[in-house]
């Protein structure tokens, strides 16, 4: 079941389309919640919704395997593939070759996988890769550390109201009636490695369609994926697979790092009147000031302008002076930060926000992240 609390505008029966795929399914919500009067609701109301059912999958439905574009062997055909379970265990059997591999693990309404190929791995095996990508050393050092507070190249999950999550920053598909930013990563790989695009996911009916950028649609055999009912086949275990397969492909992987660095195109860069009109990137400026942005904005992305703006207030110091100031200014700013961070948005404030500023911390121990003010360098206006 799903919880759904009544906006204005609605009735029983768009409710019904948005979650189940129907008009007509407005009678099962009014049964579970016990309305028998349809046209009763309140603003604010909370409603149980079911959860819709599954499309039923393609008796041996294929994956392309995973090419290996670093060494240039590319598999020439996709693999049958059927699955069984054992206990939360979800085992993909390759109908051609007898072979067997337990990918993901079951959970509610779909699985889980955490994924075996980290980033740390890929920086080494894909550097060439990523400065084909014209990413800067900075960049590189930030998603490095960044990426520690999330997950693997391949991961992947099914299992919880955004149908499907997939990558290092977990990008999702949306929840039911909502745009995703899911899209947008497959856009750009599209754009990029058009081959691979298709390869990996074109071949199987997948498009990306509507797209700002940020975030998008799906669309799988021309039909855009928007509500539950549509969304809902994308939990089916061949769609997490395909989705694993390709995150274990070399330039799938450059994408993923190249996507989540220009995620500070959002935000960092843009000027913004609650910091006096100034942007984040003239006064936080050292790469271990932008990893915790960063990292902020993935978990918290509508409490970062405003966090720092409170931080600054602290401080009795001024957006222009600290855009002129010193590194001490910037430490200062970030000592306020990382203290607001904690409960800043109150009951929804940053998940371990402390931790993970620890975890980012760390790296400037190792070598691997510069707390100097003007350390971070972009290569933003060079790329394409």
């Amino acid at each position: 079941m799903q919880e759904y609390i009544v906006q204005a505008g609605d009735t029983l029966s768009n409710i019904a389309r948005r979650f189940l795929g129907a008009n007509g399914d407005w009678r099962e919500i009014a049964r579970i919640n016990n309305i028998t009067n349809p046209v009763s609701l309140q603003i604010g109301q909370r409603l149980l919704i079911p959860n819709p059912a599954t499309p039923p999958i393609a008796q041996n439905p294929e994956v392309a395997m995973v090419r290996n574009t670093l060494q240039g062997v590319h598999p020439p055909n996709k693999i049958a593939i059927s699955f069984t379970t054992v206990g939360s265990d979800l085992i993909a059997n390759l109908l051609n070759t007898g072979q067997q591999e337990r990918f993901a693990k079951t959970k509610d309404l779909g699985l889980y996988r955490f994924g075996i190929f980290k980033l740390r791995d890929f920086i080494i095996y894909g550097s060439g890769l990523l400065q084909q990508l014209q990413m800067s050393p900075s960049e590189i050092n930030v998603m490095l550390v960044t990426s520690a507070n999330e997950g693997s190249l391949d991961a992947i999950n099914t299992w919880d109201n955004q149908y499907l999550s997939f990558g290092i920053f977990q990008w999702t598909l949306g929840s039911a009636g909502q745009a995703g930013e899911l899209p947008a990563l497959l856009s750009n790989l599209k754009r990029r490695y058009p081959t691979e695009f298709q390869y990996y996911f074109g071949q199987f009916g997948v498009d990306t369609i509507s797209m700002d950028g940020v975030t998008g649609w799906l669309s799988l055999n021309g039909k855009q994926l928007v509500n539950a009912a549509d969304k809902n086949i994308m939990r089916q275990p061949i769609w997490a697979l395909r989705f694993a397969i390709a995150g274990m492909d070399a330039l799938v992987q450059s994408v993923q790092v190249l996507h989540a660095v220009s995620r500070l195109d959002q935000f960092y860069f843009r000027p913004s009147q609650t910091l006096q009109g100034f942007a984040l990137s003239q006064l936080l400026t050292s790469e271990f000031a932008v990893a915790l942005l960063l990292d902020h904005h993935v978990n918290r992305p509508s409490h970062v302008i405003g966090c720092v703006a409170d931080a600054i207030a602290r401080s009795g110091l001024t957006a222009a002076q600290i855009a002129q100031g010193s590194g001490d200014n910037e430490a200062l700013i970030i000592q306020n930060y990382l203290i607001l961070r904690e409960t800043y948005g109150g009951a929804n404030a940053m998940t371990k926000s402390r931790e993970r500023a620890e975890s980012i911390r760390n790296a400037i121990a190792t070598g691997n992240l510069s707390p100097q003010r003007f350390s971070f360098r972009s290569n933003r206006q060079v790329r394409v």
